[in-house]
Order: C-alpha cells, then sequence, then structure tokens
C-alpha cells in the first residue's frame, strides 16, 4: 500500500474513533472545578434549599438535565454569556473553559426552557487541529453577564 494511502486511511479510522467516544462524552454530565465565586453562590443556594433535588450533583460541581436557572447557578456560576428568547421562554447560558497551558477550549451551551434544562451541547477547540463542531450561535451576538437585573422569573428551583 502507498504510503499517501496508508495515512488516509488511518486518518479515516482515528476520525471514525473520536467521533465513536463523542456521544458517551455529551451524555456524561458536565463538572467544573469550585471557585470563591461559586463557593458564595452554592452557600446561598444551600441556605435557601436545604433539601434541594439536586444538591449532590451541586456540592460535585456536576450538571444535570432538569435543574432550574438557580441549580445550574449553584453548580458553575455566572455564564460567560447569555441568550434569552422571550416568545418561547428559552435561554441559552454559556460556559467556556480554557486548558491551562495551551489554546485548547471547551464550550458548553445549556440550553433552559421554563426555567428547566432541557439539554447541552458541548463544543470543542484543539489549537492543534480543527473544532469538532461549529456553534451554532457565536458568542460575539450574545448579552454578557451583566444579566442578573433583567432576569424574566426568579430562577428558583421547582419544588
Amino acid at each position: 500500500m502507498q504510503p499517501r494511502i496508508r495515512h488516509r486511511h488511518l486518518a479515516r479510522a482515528l476520525l471514525l474513533a473520536t467521533l465513536g467516544l463523542l456521544p458517551a462524552c455529551a451524555a456524561t454530565p458536565p463538572s467544573r472545578t469550585e471557585t470563591t465565586a461559586i463557593r458564595e453562590i452554592r452557600e446561598e443556594y444551600f441556605r435557601s434549599f436545604p433539601n434541594g433535588r439536586f444538591n449532590d450533583q451541586i456540592v460535585r460541581g456536576r450538571v444535570v438535565k432538569g435543574m432550574s436557572l438557580f441549580e445550574v447557578l449553584a453548580s458553575w456560576g455566572i455564564p460567560d454569556a447569555r441568550a434569552v428568547k422571550v416568545e418561547d421562554n428559552r435561554e441559552r447560558w454559556v460556559y467556556v473553559l480554557v486548558e491551562d497551558n495551551d489554546l485548547d477550549w471547551v464550550r458548553y451551551d445549556f440550553i433552559f426552557r421554563a426555567n428547566e434544562l432541557v439539554e447541552w451541547e458541548m463544543t470543542r477547540n484543539v489549537a492543534s487541529g480543527p473544532a469538532l463542531e461549529v456553534p451554532e450561535h457565536p458568542v460575539s451576538t450574545m448579552q454578557l453577564p451583566a444579566w442578573a437585573v433583567g432576569n424574566r422569573g426568579s430562577g428558583a428551583p421547582a419544588r
């Protein structure tokens, strides 16, 4: 087999193996390292909702479907960007996690309907290669986090 054809087959096999792993990654609840700001929000959340149904996940910094706006806020802190569609009661919160010593990053888009997290999308950018997905909404078109005053609804979890 010629080297060029061999490399093409190897690249194709590697791509298929990588794509096979993506659904497993997308189904795993994302988590985020606790910061001082997140710790303060969590303390306020636990004072308000000491018996919340997602408290175990919030303590671990995880996000799962069914969480309210306040529960995701307590788990991951203030988003990097936020978009609101008033007409269909939807919100999109964007968090971008940057790797420490390189230019790689992962973007999480959390989609809420009527104060409940219904799904999330993950986009990964690898500096040494192409991104695996193209984001649906560029961050530059979204509002930045001076949003707390204009929030529709309380964002409190459902009881």
